[in-house]
Parts: structure tokens; C-alpha cells; sequence
């Protein structure tokens, strides 16, 4: 615990940042980069060179260790641990007043949780009280993007489910150039952030056309995506959507939900499908809706319970096969399959109409 919060400090301070590759810094001069006292530093300082976190080359000197690089601000890694400890330890310290409040309950949505009770904003949501802080804000972003890379080397989410058929309709269906955003879309990418998901299934099945795909996502993310002129995604079709109102987009043939779904309670979570449920073509029994998840097993393994204790904390869960045939049948539809790789905690709910 005392490296936890020694680590966390020191990212907060930047310290990390200012000891050079292959030197020593004193202890000295880090205090004086942030106007603390010496003693306090060290103190901290020592907590760190004790667990291995950094070398101590002399007394009051302290060098990089060969993993205290990604604690460097804006490596993707370190922040996923800032995001670990403020969307997670900081909520798990104050469970015994937060249950006291709102008594011994599953938190339901995006506010009035654990973590927006933590951070003294409870009646905000998460993105609200993310968006109050734009450096914590960043710092959340860059984490997510850890997670992609994480999952990338599981071989991604086209390793989790066959798109194979996606890629043959396009061809049966043809169309060439601007002619290809009339036809029907093939595949929406629902609160897919800034594409990557599209991307990865682009360059897996490359018979799939930019033009045939969609994301959506709040304003401010489309927006983000847009600036990013990713050029593998220049041509996908980009709406900014609300996942809980009424899609725009009719008729496509796969709908995907990846790591939404674990954001939200039951209710909200049936809700969402239901808007995805009344928008899938009922003259094409292929059509799908992809839930990308973790899949909780019996019992939970370590990543299943820490990702869902996280998960409690923003009012959302990880869910086992049972529950996802809770929510799915709720929204007027039937799981078909389960999709997943041998030794990861990831899966691919398949959903059908019934």
C-alpha cells in the first residue's frame, strides 16, 4: 500500500519525468522541482528504491529501475495505473460511506456511485466529474488506450469473432467510390471511441469498405476522431450518437457494443440494447448485435474481479454468461454463442432477434 501511494505521488509531482536515462538525480533536486521539503521527497523516495520501484545509485540519489519508465507522464501504461487508482482505490476507501448513504446496493448508472460520491460530485456522472479536471481527463484517455493495446495482444477483437462474412456481403453487394455510402452499412461501431476497433477489423478483413462502416460517439469524441485523420479511417461514416436515444443508423447488418456494456447497470444496459433491437433489419436473419466484453467465469479469475470491482465503482458490472442472457432477453433478443479465447477473460456475445 505505502508503494501504491508513494508511486501515485510521484506521478502527481512528475518526478518520475525528471530523473535523466542513465544517471542519478539527488533527492535535492527533485524536492526543489516541485517546492517540497527535502525530507519528504527521500522519505517517499525510499519507499520506492525499498520495493524496487527505483535504484538508489548513493545516499540521497535515486536512478530509473527497468520498469519505472512508464510511470513517466503520458505513458499509456503508467496512467492505466492513475485510472486504476482513482476509478478504483480511491472509491473502495470510501465504500464505508457511501454504503452507509445509499445502503448496501448495486449502483445503477453513471452517477450517485462510488466514484462520483468519492470525488465529492455525486449527483454527476463519470464523464462529468472526468471532464472537471481536463489533465485527469487526458490521463483517462491515454489509460483506454492502454487497455486497446493490452487487448491487441490477444490478438485484437477480430480474433474474438469471424467478420470473415462481413468482408463476402461486401463484395456480393458491390458498389464503387461515393456510391458505397448509399448502400446498406455493413457494421456500426456504437460508442466506439476513436475507431480503433474499426481499424483492427478493417486490416483483418480488408474486403470491408471505410465507407460501409460507421462510428459513433459522443460530439466531443467524433470530433477527436475527426482531428486525428487517421487515414484507415478517413472514409468511415462518423455520427455523433447518444447510445441511449433512438439510433439513426437503420438496417445494418452488425451492430457493436465493445466495453460499453460493463459502464452501466441492468436497466440502462437493456435500454441500450432495445435501441439496437428496433434497428436491426427483420428481413435479414444474419443480422447481429456484438456485445465485446469480459466474461465473468465460475469462479471469477483475478482480471474478472478486479475489472469488475472497478466496474462497481462506476455503477456498471462484468457479467457471466447467465446475465448477459438476462439483459439480451430483455431487449427482445437471444444470445446465439459465446465467442472466446482460450486464456483471456475477453468474449464476444453474439445476439440475435428472437
Amino acid at each position: 500500500m505505502g508503494e501504491i501511494g508513494a508511486t501515485y505521488m510521484f506521478m502527481e509531482w512528475r518526478l518520475f519525468d525528471k530523473i535523466p536515462t542513465g544517471s542519478s538525480i539527488s533527492y535535492k533536486e527533485l524536492a526543489a522541482f516541485v517546492g517540497a521539503e527535502e525530507s519528504v521527497v527521500s522519505r517517499i523516495g525510499g519507499m520506492l528504491v525499498a520495493s524496487g520501484r527505483l535504484v538508489q545509485t548513493s545516499t540521497g540519489h535515486v536512478t530509473h529501475s527497468a520498469h519505472s519508465k512508464i510511470f513517466v507522464s503520458d505513458h499509456p501504461a503508467g496512467n492505466l495505473f492513475r485510472v486504476m487508482i482513482d476509478h478504483g482505490l480511491r472509491g473502495y476507501l470510501h465504500w464505508p460511506e457511501y454504503f452507509a448513504q445509499y445502503g448496501a446496493k448495486e449502483p445503477q448508472g453513471p452517477s450517485d456511485n462510488p466514484f462520483t460520491f468519492s470525488w465529492g460530485h455525486p449527483t454527476m456522472n463519470m464523464w462529468e466529474v472526468i471532464a472537471k479536471d481536463e489533465v485527469r481527463q487526458a490521463i483517462f484517455s491515454s489509460g483506454m488506450r492502454s487497455m486497446n493495446s493490452i487487448s491487441a495482444k490477444h490478438g485484437g477483437p477480430a480474433s474474438l469473432y469471424d467478420f470473415t462474412w462481413i468482408g463476402e456481403e461486401a463484395i456480393k453487394t458491390g458498389g464503387e467510390g461515393k456510391e458505397l455510402k448509399k448502400l446498406k452499412p455493413l457494421i456500426v461501431d456504437v460508442g466506439g471511441s476513436h475507431g480503433d476497433t474499426l481499424k483492427h477489423i478493417m486490416q483483418t478483413v480488408p474486403t470491408i469498405p471505410q465507407e460501409r462502416c460507421v462510428l459513433q460517439d459522443r460530439p466531443e469524441v467524433i470530433e477527436e476522431a475527426i482531428a486525428l485523420d487517421v487515414p484507415e479511417l478517413r472514409n468511415v461514416v462518423r455520427i455523433p450518437h447518444d447510445f441511449n436515444d433512438e439510433n439513426p443508423v437503420k438496417g445494418a447488418l452488425v451492430y457493436l457494443l465493445r466495453r460499453v456494456l460493463h459502464d452501466y447497470g441492468d436497466l440502462i444496459c437493456i435500454r441500450i440494447l432495445q435501441r439496437l433491437s428496433a434497428v436491426l433489419p427483420r428481413d435479414d436473419p444474419r443480422a447481429r448485435v456484438l456485445i465485446m466484453d469480459q466474461v465473468l467465469s465460475d469462479p471469477p479469475t483475478p482480471g474478472n474481479a478486479a475489472a469488475d470491482m472497478i466496474m462497481f465503482n462506476i455503477g456498471g458490472k462484468e457479467r457471466s454468461p447467465a446475465m448477459f442472457d438476462h439483459i439480451v432477453g430483455e431487449a427482445g433478443m437471444k444470445v446465439v454463442k459465446i465467442h472466446r479465447v482460450p486464456g483471456t477473460e475477453v468474449g464476444v456475445v453474439e445476439c440475435a432477434l428472437k
